[in-house]
C-alpha cells in the first residue's frame, strides 16, 4: 500500500499487516495493542524531531520492526537528537499517561505506561541499531576516526548484548513461553555482526 502525505512517498510493507495480525491473534492480554501503540508513538518522535530540525523527508516505509526514512543528510548532533526523540516520546507519554492515572484514579493506564517505558529503556541500550546505540556513534564519529568509532560501538554493544541475552534465557526458563527478550538479543547480536564486516 503506497500513498503520498506532503511530498513524502509512504509505503506500507505487506509483512506490517501480517506482523499485527499474528500479535493480535496471538496475544492474550491486551498487550499488543499497547506495544503497537507505544512502537507508533516512538517512530512518530523520530519523524516529528526530524521535522522539527528542518530535515526533508522523501521516502517513508512501514515495515514490521519500525519506519525506514530517506531523508535529506543531517549532522551528528542532529542525529543524536533525532535518535533520541523516540524513546523520549515515549517517556512523555508514559508520564501523561502516569499523571492522568494519578489524577483520575485510572488503573488501567498503567500498563499502558509501563509499556511505553520499557520500549524507551529497551532503546536507550547502546547497542547498534538501537536509537542509544546510534547516538552513541555518532557521538564517536564526532571524537574519533570512523574505524576506531565503529570499533569501540562494537564492543560497546557486545558488553551490553551479553547480558541481555543471558536476561532473556532466564525469562524463558522463569516464564517457560516468553522468547521475546531472547528473540531480540539473537536479531541485534545478528544485526551487530553485519554490521561489524
Amino acid at each position: 500500500m503506497t500513498f503520498n502525505v506532503r511530498g513524502s512517498h509512504v509505503s506500507v510493507n505487506f509483512f506490517f499487516f501480517v506482523t499485527i495480525c499474528v500479535a493480535l491473534v496471538l496475544d492474550k492480554t491486551n498487550t499488543a495493542v499497547l506495544a503497537l501503540c507505544a512502537a507508533a508513538v516512538h517512530e512518530l518522535g523520530h519523524l516529528i524531531c526530524m521535522l522539527c530540525l528542518g530535515e526533508r523527508v522523501s521516502n517513508i516505509c512501514v515495515a514490521p520492526f519500525g519506519f525506514c526514512i530517506t531523508r535529506s543528510g543531517s549532522s551528528c548532533r542532529r542525529e543524536m537528537c533525532i535518535a533520541v526523540a523516540g524513546p523520549a516520546a515515549n517517556l512523555i507519554v508514559a508520564a501523561i499517561l502516569l499523571c492522568a492515572m494519578w489524577l483520575c484514579d485510572a488503573k488501567g493506564l498503567l500498563k499502558a505506561a509501563v509499556v511505553n517505558i520499557s520500549l524507551a529503556v529497551f532503546n536507550l541500550l547502546p547497542i547498534e541499531p538501537l536509537d542509544c546505540g546510534r547516538a552513541v556513534h555518532c557521538w564517536l564519529m564526532c571524537k574519533m576516526n570512523t574505524a576506531k568509532a565503529e570499533k569501540t560501538v562494537f564492543i560497546i554493544g557486545v558488553i551490553f548484548l551479553v547480558p541481555l541475552a543471558a536476561l532473556g534465557f532466564l525469562v524463558l526458563i522463569e516464564s517457560k513461553y516468553n522468547i521475546t527478550l531472547l528473540l531480540a538479543s539473537v536479531y541485534l547480536t545478528f544485526t551487530l555482526l553485519k554490521r561489524a564486516e
